[in-house]
């Protein structure tokens, strides 16, 4: 791919997509983020200021031709390209025109391996006669000519919009495992696996409040102790939570600081799915994973959760229970 059509004229200048978090990727470096006035950089397509390791945002910029990138194709669920029965690309960026649900699109792959929405291609019989199922909330079983990425997208799709009747928090990825049963079962087979997943979270949220009231019995001894605290390789909590989830090939998103600053609320981003983990700001030692571990995230550290969120999504065990 030509790269020289992402720069100004002076050469000074990138356009590049910004995906959120600190960081921002080129072709052949990646850049901190540097705020150039007040507020919160939104995502999209900006003209970027380089300066040394750092990218200034200057102004919005149009998307422009990515032809030359790897192609991701596959059905729409709800902001992802579904590519086979299984595996699904999250759409980094949303598109100004959302399409309609189970249409064939194709992405193109970003440097950063994210994934941009590129266009729709032609659809044949079996995506209206699934879309048509999918309106009236009847089974994909008996439609003809149906593959397994629309099997797959429909199974999401149907998910996704049961879970929102029955005000459910749920993500693409926790349907993962059942997305062919409840494309050919219909909504009986997602409301009893509903039922399955919140008793799941019951139990995960007493054991989190269980251990927050412990952790902060522990910050209270250590406190009455004097005991002396590890010093930290960075002043800002926020950087070292930063550094510590790029280096697991995860994007940092923010950071909020709980209990009096004796916690920090993490909210990063794995392959697509949003995590919120509560950590201790000095040891970054996992205090509430934000997701269903049964327990192993005590020995855990904030660096080592992308690799856990990415093996609970290979092995279908994904189950989040913190959102905002």
């Amino acid at each position: 791919m030509d790269f020289r059509q992402f720069l100004a004229p002076a050469g000074l200048e990138l356009v590049l997509p910004y995906f959120g978090g600190t960081r921002v990727d080129a072709p052949d470096r990646r850049f901190r983020v540097a705020r150039s006035g007040e507020g919160e950089l939104a995502p999209g397509w900006w003209r970027f200021k380089i300066d040394r390791r750092s990218a200034v945002a200057v102004e919005p910029a149009a998307m422009p031709s990515l032809a030359a990138l790897p192609a991701v194709r596959g059905h729409w669920a709800a902001g992802w390209i579904v590519t086979s029965g299984r595996d699904a690309q999250r759409v980094a960026l949303p598109p100004d025109d959302e399409p309609p649900p189970l249409a064939r699109v194709v992405g193109r792959q970003w440097c950063s391996g994210d994934v941009v929405l590129d266009g729709l291609e032609f659809e044949d019989d079996a995506e209206l006669a699934a879309r048509d199922a999918l309106e009236h909330r009847r089974p994909l079983a008996g439609v003809a000519g149906v593959v397994p990425s629309l099997r797959a997208a429909f199974g999401y799709v149907l998910g996704l919009g049961v879970a929102h009747e029955l005000s459910i928090a749920v993500s693409l990825r926790e349907l993962t495992p059942h997305v062919v049963a409840i494309a050919d079962g219909g909504r009986d087979v997602v409301a009893a696996m509903f039922a399955e997943l919140i008793e799941q979270r019951r139990r995960e949220a007493e054991l989190a409040r269980q251990r927050a009231e412990d952790a902060a019995a522990q910050i209270r001894l250590a406190h009455a102790a004097g005991t002396a605290r590890v010093l930290r390789r960075h002043p800002d909590p926020r950087h070292r939570a930063d550094d510590a989830l790029e280096a697991a090939g995860a994007r940092m998103l923010s950071v909020q600081q709980v209990c009096r600053g004796e916690m920090i609320d993490v909210t990063y981003e794995v392959d697509g799915v949003r995590i919120m983990s509560l950590v201790d700001p000095v040891t970054l030692q996992v205090i509430d994973p934000g997701l269903c571990l049964a327990g192993a995230h005590r020995v855990l550290t904030l660096d080592a959760m992308p690799s856990v969120v990415r093996e609970a999504i290979e092995e279908g065990h994904l189950n989040i229970t913190r959102r905002r």
